[in-house]
């Protein structure tokens, strides 16, 4: 059973992506020729450029099928909602704790070791 529900869930994420494809060719298609569109998400899809993906497919939902701002990015880049709280907390963190303005000091020297004396030489046959 647990196969089957892994194969499920690949499929799933496999028709969102495709999903997510198709609307960002339709948004792009009502910027440019359809034929062009197609060509540059066929093209976007197999260099893996998901980032342009995902802005044409919010571009599409904001003004095709006028959708909110926040909805449109949300359905075009979901894992934005995990990420979003940890550069949010960052950057506060920066704003409460900034870098020191003062030089870092000079890095010491690595201590000297003294150079083993050779060892004498076997004399040949």
């Amino acid at each position: 059973m647990a196969p089957i529900r892994g194969l499920i869930v690949l499929l799933g994420l496999w028709l969102y992506r495709l999903a997510r494809c198709v609307i960002a060719g339709l948004g792009l298609a009502a910027l440019i020729a359809p034929s062009l569109a197609a060509i540059a998400v066929l093209l976007c899809a197999a260099l893996e450029l998901q980032w342009a993906l995902r802005v044409l497919a919010a571009f599409a939902l904001w003004r095709l099928w006028h959708w909110p701002v926040w909805a449109a990015v949300l359905a075009a880049a979901p894992r934005l909602l995990l990420v979003l709280p940890g550069l949010v907390t960052t950057w506060l963190a920066r704003l409460r704790h900034p870098r020191a303005r003062w030089p870092a000091p000079p890095a010491s020297p690595p201590p000297a070791v003294p150079a083993a004396p050779a060892a004498p030489l076997a004399p040949g046959p």
